[in-house]
């Protein structure tokens, strides 16, 4: 679905806030924090003293608004979309063209183009955080979307922050081998490919032909060296070159400030929508943010749970910031088995087994079985992740009773 169409449907559907009073950038971060404390829609900012065109915020802050915009009728008919699109990917359906849709700029002074929002207090620099790079594989030829963040830097710099493993890998091949690396970022793309930044498809898979499938006839793409999808709100393309330079600090979803040497990004030239609605996807712990990095962990759970007896249910808090998984499960699930398959799961590097008699979204509950549940050795495995898939440290408690029979196990609730 293209951007300004989901826009127009959470519009349409009262999920969509118009801010028409005047701000600066500066005031937009808190803004949209505002709006996710209170009723969670997506924002719209149309009157903005330091930008010329509209910014859109928590576009994707809600499971309901991320399943409507793929027209998902709930989060299971998300996920079976996507493992139809994985299981049958598609040709491109090419169009010839496409600059006569933009304004387009060569070689941008960037600062000009993008709006200067600063997300979190101590900031170095302006980034962008809504970009999804387009890149293909030096080796295999197939193509790779992800989120990457990019600090703006002068002129028509930024600095890539390959961190994901896949387009890790590509960048090794190529910008740590001393080769450019050529790519397109997309900004405002379809409500599809703004997902799949999140998501990760089996490497077999071309992920442009996944998105033709998933995105359907509604998707279509201008024929370019690699190609975009048209109706984009705003498209870089641009070289990655080797040699690092110092990028950060920034603040991190997991809560603290993060620092990077990353190669620097030349920007060659700039496509723009005339009217822009430039989405930004607010840095740190926002919804929005929490919730797209952490899609392919939800899909690689639901696709676990599937298989698994005995596991009931699972949560990715928001205050967890996708890195705490809490699981509930009954008391013949094979845990060991459970265990093993849950440290190879990306993202999250805690998880906490928990029984039925344990309500996962009260937070009390879940520590109350930690205190009382998790106090042998045992009860802690730790897994040291592998870095050549991308997997990191891990640890999964086993914060559960064997057997809710025995009296002894049984939780104390108030006699009514």
């Amino acid at each position: 679905m293209e951007f300004r169409k989901f826009l127009a449907a959470a519009d349409q559907g009262g999920d969509l806030h118009r801010v028409s009073a005047n701000v600066s950038c500066r005031d937009i971060p808190a803004r949209i924090q505002a709006e996710e404390n209170g009723r969670n829609r997506a924002v719209v900012f149309e009157n903005i003293d330091d930008y010329p065109g509209a910014v859109v915020g928590n576009a994707f802050g809600s499971t309901e608004r991320i399943n409507r915009s793929v027209d998902a009728a709930n989060t299971e008919a998300f996920f079976t979309g996507i493992d139809a699109a994985i299981a049958a990917p598609k040709a491109l359906d090419l169009s010839a063209g496409g600059e006569s849709d933009y304004v387009v700029t060569a070689d941008p002074n960037l600062i000009d183009h993008l709006p200067p929002i600063i997300h979190s207090e101590h900031d170095s620099t302006p980034y962008i955080t809504s970009g999804v790079v387009l890149a293909r594989h030096p080796e295999t030829g197939r193509h790779h979307l992800c989120f990457v963040r990019l600090s703006v830097q002068d002129g028509n710099q930024v600095l890539f922050n390959p961190r994901t493993f896949r387009i890790k890998e590509i960048a090794d091949k190529t910008v740590a081998e001393g080769k450019p690396l050529e790519i397109a970022v997309l900004i405002g793309g379809p409500a599809e490919a703004a997902l799949l930044g999140g998501l990760s498809i089996p490497d077999a898979v071309d992920e442009l032909e996944f998105l033709q499938a998933w995105g359907g006839d509604e998707m279509k793409f201008y024929d370019r060296d690699l190609a975009v999808p048209a109706g984009t709100e705003m498209i870089l393309f641009a070289t990655v070159n080797p040699g690092d330079k110092p990028e950060g600090p920034f603040g991190d979803m997991r809560g603290f400030y993060i620092t990077n040497p990353n190669p620097v990004c030349t920007v060659n030239e700039m496509w723009q929508r005339r009217d822009i609605h430039y989405p930004s996807v607010l840095g740190g712990k926002s919804h929005e943010h929490i919730g797209l990095v952490s899609l392919k962990a939800h899909h690689d759970l639901q696709h676990l749970k599937a298989r698994t007896p005995g596991f009931i249910d699972f949560k990715l808090p928001q205050f967890g910031a996708a890195q705490l998984g809490l699981i509930t499960v009954s008391e013949d699930v094979a845990k060991d088995t459970l265990i093993r398959e849950l440290q190879k799961i990306s993202l999250v590097e805690m998880f906490v087994l928990l029984n039925e008699d344990t309500d996962a979204d009260n937070s009390e509950d879940v520590l109350w079985s930690l205190a009382q549940r998790a106090n042998q050795a045992g009860d802690f495995n730790f897994h040291p992740g592998d870095p050549g898939t991308g997997i990191t440290k891990r640890t999964v408690i086993d914060a559960t009773a064997p057997d809710l029979s025995d009296w002894r196990s049984r939780r104390v609730h108030i006699y009514k």
